[in-house]
């Protein structure tokens, strides 16, 4: 499982000026230091940590039960759950676990959070982010595209996540003895297997709500090499050797449940709240609307929309002086430095805006500020290379076009979702039960995804399923 973005870079971007041992690693001692070094970063960047002791505490046993398997301690591991849906675990140097909420409520049982922890110590066993510390530099990716206009030379790499990624035999190898580690501790080691084989059903999923495939399948924990499709065949004839695990092995499936219910689901509401196509953000009280094809993510002080053709937008705000002219703000403050063109004036339902473009290192831009509040400007910058800036144009317009304040309506209805478990009664059947997701489509879809259901499979009486609710 890959860290991606500003996880790979504290995991292996920092390397790059380390002392290396007689082996050509890094080593421990100056690992620990990176992954202290990295942490705040990290946390940071995916949203802070969520504030759930029992939660934090009985993923901490799953780690302690997987590293007395192998003679391990957990006190050589610091685990951390991060406040954020993206579904993501990785390792850092030094003993540095991460698993994010997102992750914690697409699992259905124990042993499936077990297979994924599992896997993130067989890379720190195996030193896999030692060894790939030739191919980072000591920089957070993400720092550079949140950053200020002037380093936008380094935003066409926004679209591939290609960052320090596992090799296909890393991968591999840390499926592998995470499934012996997950084994070792008495739990099916097959919960790598299944819990795989839901996450490809929610890339699917995904490519289909979105339009855009390569962005739905290219990013995430176990996306870049080899492919999901290949790790699970894999891992599946991986587990054949362990033989009969009928008896004797755990899955604990109601006890992750109970731990579970009341999740978190989706964005915290203080950080925005992303619905569709659609960003909230309540303590701004603003809305708009991304084109389809576009994925948005919440990022720190940012929101970065992703489209096709490394088509992109970076939002953020800035606290102005109230007698600050806006126009004055986007040329000689956001701007400073560059040849703006075409400034011009214009309101956006009925807040005062400012527009200009400029070409910088190749990279076509536009600049869009927003006056939300006599101090407060909200300010978009599109960012395309010029042989495509013609086909989004439309899309860049329209999403500055759906830009407006929040109703007291709408403000009162965007209460944070939570996950929810339901005791399947008679005569329920999957429609049924979907039909109480707080999802706005794919309401049958989604509830298959999240309680990992076959598309034939049916509930029983007494079955106990997720559903997302208020």
């Amino acid at each position: 499982m890959c860290a991606v973005l500003v996880a790979a870079a504290g995991a292996a971007g920092c390397t790059s000026h380390a002392k290396t041992a007689p082996d050509g690693l890094i080593s421990p001692q100056e690992e620990a230091k990176i992954g202290a070094a990295a942490h705040p970063e990290i946390v940071a960047q995916f949203g802070g940590s969520y504030r759930n002791p029992q939660l934090t505490s009985h993923l901490k046993g799953i780690v302690g039960r997987l590293t007395k398997s192998t003679g391990g301690s957990a006190s050589d591991y610091r685990l951390t759950v991060l406040d954020t849906p993206t579904v993501n675990a990785f390792a850092a140097p030094g003993g540095y676990l991460y698993v994010t909420r997102g992750l914690l409520a697409l699992a259905n049982d124990e042993a499936e959070v077990a297979g994924v922890l599992a896997h993130e110590l067989g890379h720190l066993d195996a030193r896999h982010g030692a060894k790939r510390q030739v191919a980072a530099q000591r920089v957070s990716l993400l720092g550079s595209l949140t950053g200020s206009l002037h380093q936008s030379d380094r935003l066409p790499l926004i679209g591939t996540r290609r960052v320090a990624a596992y090799s296909r035999g890393q991968e591999l190898q840390a499926d592998k003895l995470g499934m012996a580690k997950a084994a070792g501790a008495r739990y099916d080691p097959n919960g790598a297997v299944s819990f795989l084989t839901n996450l490809q059903r929610r890339f699917k999923l995904n490519a289909e709500v979105t339009g855009s495939e390569p962005l739905a399948a290219g990013g995430g924990m176990f996306s870049s090499h080899p492919g999901t499709g290949e790790r699970i065949a894999a891992a599946r004839s991986y587990g054949l050797s362990f033989g009969d695990l009928s008896t004797g092995y755990y899955r604990n499936r109601d006890a992750y449940l109970n731990l579970i219910d009341g999740l978190t689901y989706g964005e915290n509401p203080g950080r925005g709240i992303i619905r569709g196509q659609t960003y909230f953000q309540p303590a701004l009280r603003i809305r708009f609307t991304a084109p389809k094809g576009f994925e948005i993510a919440n990022l720190k002080d940012t929101v970065l929309v992703r489209g096709p053709d490394e088509a992109a937008v970076i939002i953020d705000g800035a606290e102005v002086d109230e007698d600050t002219v806006l126009k004055r703000h986007v040329v000689y403050a956001w701007g400073e430095g560059l040849d703006l063109k075409n400034v011009r004036s214009f309101t956006v339902n009925g807040l005062q805006a400012v527009s200009a473009e400029t070409m910088h290192k190749g990279v076509g831009h536009e600049l869009v500020a927003v006056r939300i509040a006599p101090r407060a400007v909200y300010r978009f910058l599109f960012i395309t290379r010029p042989v495509v800036t013609a086909r989004y144009e439309k899309k860049f317009r329209a999403m500055v076009a759906s830009f407006r304040k929040l109703t007291d309506a709408e403000l009162n209805d965007l209460r944070p979702l939570r996950i929810r478990v339901v005791e399947v009664e008679k005569g329920d059947t999957v429609k049924r039960i979907a039909r109480r997701m707080a999802v706005a489509d794919r309401q049958v879809e989604r509830f298959r995804v999240l309680n990992g259901l076959d598309t034939d499979a049916e509930l029983v009486p007494g079955q106990r399923v997720k559903i997302i609710g208020n």
